[in-house]
């Protein structure tokens, strides 16, 4: 297979960390095989993104970041995940937890575990699905009891926590008897915190996504990042789902895949027509991307292009599965891990309706 790429013309945010981030997509794409192939925590991915200063860009600098300006920071997901989906993906949790402590980054011990991530000594996740696509747990749901003056007893579990044997500090959301709700920074190694086997998942499994067990866990004021309140969900940045990362994760996906087929039209002239549209579709939602990133579109062109960002990700990665043939099929060959890797974007933190529509588009239907 050649080196060919779909981004060819298409990075359009320049970045003044260029040939870091070169070095660091051709360090992630050499472990990304080994790292699916073993299914293990993945030390050497994570260790080449915080080697290269990945887990700062989402840091403020008052907190000794880099404070990584969305477009970029979109860009560079995008980038790192044409080269290893499984480590982006660790790092959009890992950055979605920081985006969570950066919205209460006034109160002392957020503060605190900012400044430990930014210095590379901390590793963070979110598990707060239970407080949005995986509410369906009902008694299993992470509860919160009242104990004491700003003293809380919690019990239940965190169901998708990804790197979760990892993680040092895991921020999450509970419910109290009355529907109140808390966001916590909870750390690891709290008493009663118990990290369940990783799921065997059908793809990024080196991604240990887990269940994370919580059976009366205390925390005290300085655990509460913010809370308890009606609706910890309608607060900007507390919770939901990050569209326009998961977008450009779907995207880098899309990209591998692409360039891969690229590759293989200097002896099938009959691939280089898939590829042109394939290019084509791939170039207009990452120009729908990049101006979203920029504030210049609405949720629903995000939500459209998630849609679209999705399928660009099953067809281009089947697509190039398919090219590939037999030898395509077999464990070593990316195009099989790009194939089951796309399927990923179907499930997580996918909204009904763009679940709606990825299910009509799948039937042949035309959008509703």
């Amino acid at each position: 297979m050649g080196d060919e790429t779909v981004h060819d013309g298409f990075w359009t945010e320049i970045d003044p960390e260029e040939s870091r981030i070169v070095a660091l997509t051709d360090a992630l794409r050499a472990e990304d095989g080994p790292a699916d192939l073993a299914g293990g925590w993945p030390e050497a991915l994570w260790s080449r993104l915080v080697d290269a200063g990945a887990t700062r860009w989402s840091v403020a600098r008052e907190q000794g970041g880099d404070a990584c300006p969305r477009p970029l920071a979109v860009q560079r997901y995008a980038r790192l995940a044409e080269a290893s989906l499984t480590a982006v993906f660790l790092l959009s949790q890992h950055d979605a937890a920081v985006r969570r402590l950066a919205t209460v980054a006034e109160r002392s011990k957020a503060a605190e575990w900012l400044s430990a991530i930014a210095r590379g000594e901390v590793m963070a996740t979110v598990g707060i699905s239970q407080l949005t696509t995986s509410r369906r747990l009902g008694a299993k749901a992470l509860v919160a009891t009242e104990i004491g003056p700003d003293r809380y007893r919690l019990d239940g579990s965190m169901p998708w926590v990804t790197g979760a044997e990892r993680a040092d500090v895991f921020v999450t959301g509970a419910l109290l008897e009355d529907g109140r709700q808390l966001l916590v920074g909870l750390p690891s190694d709290r008493p009663g915190l118990t990290v369940l086997p990783a799921f065997e998942l059908a793809a990024l499994q080196a991604s240990r996504t887990a269940e994370v067990v919580v059976k009366g866990v205390e925390i005290a004021a300085d655990d509460v990042l913010m809370g308890p309140t009606r609706e910890i969900s309608a607060q900007t940045g507390a919770v939901g789902t990050a569209g326009l990362e998961t977008s450009a994760l779907a995207l880098g996906q899309a990209a591998a895949a692409i360039g891969g087929m690229a590759s293989l039209t200097a002896d099938r002239v009959d691939l280089i027509e898939p590829v042109e549209l394939l290019r084509e579709n791939w170039g207009q939602a990452w120009s729908t991307l990049m101006r979203c990133a920029r504030g210049e579109g609405d949720a629903a062109t995000a939500a459209a292009l998630r849609a679209q960002a999705n399928a660009l990700a099953l067809k281009s990665t089947q697509a190039f599965l398919t090219a590939r043939r037999g030898s395509g099929f077999l464990r070593t060959d990316p195009a099989q891990r790009w194939a089951r890797q796309a399927l990923f974007f179907l499930v997580w933190s996918c909204p009904s309706p763009i679940a709606q529509a990825a299910i009509r588009d799948l039937a042949g239907l035309c959008p509703a």
